[in-house]
């Protein structure tokens, strides 16, 4: 029997069908069709990757991941929930380039999307498709139907 194998949505990477990873995508948010994983309409949003910066590599490390558990069970520090600083450096150094890169490094801070944020970006491309988005759940809107869907209106 040969393997199949697909896409990975998530890291892009390929993956065994009947896989542990694609059994996993399967059971938490994916559907298995025509050969591709298409995420189910009611499945919850993906959480946003958490990172911490390695500041002799100058990498971002992802929190959880092999590379992570392997420097903090070599006794790496995590300062201001952000850097990973290996057990040998000086407190003064470490701080010296903290202070230095701060605010360089740091990812932008989540914050919710507006709809000016949307239009802004897309609102050349929504009116080219003769749809808008609703100003208070983003519901797709004809032109002509106004700024609020039928149950924002109420």
């Amino acid at each position: 029997m040969a393997r199949t194998f697909v896409t990975n949505p998530l890291t892009l990477r390929i993956i065994q069908v009947g896989g542990t990873t694609f059994n996993r995508l399967i059971f938490d948010a994916y559907d298995y069709i025509n050969g591709v994983l298409v995420r189910r309409e009611g499945a919850p949003p993906i959480p946003p990757r958490d990172y911490y910066y390695n500041i002799l590599t100058g990498r971002r490390i992802l929190a959880g991941s092999r590379r992570y558990y392997e420097l903090i069970r070599a006794n790496w520090d995590i300062e201001e929930d952000y850097y990973l600083i290996p057990p040998w450096m000086e407190d003064d150094v470490v701080q010296e380039f903290i202070n230095g890169n701060r605010g360089r490094n740091l990812p932008q801070r989540e914050r919710p999307v507006t709809y000016e944020d949307i239009m802004n970006r897309h609102g050349n491309t929504l009116a080219n498709l003769n749809i808008s988005l609703c100003r208070e759940c983003f519901y797709p809107l004809k032109l002509e139907d106004g700024e609020y869907c039928n149950d924002c209106k109420k």
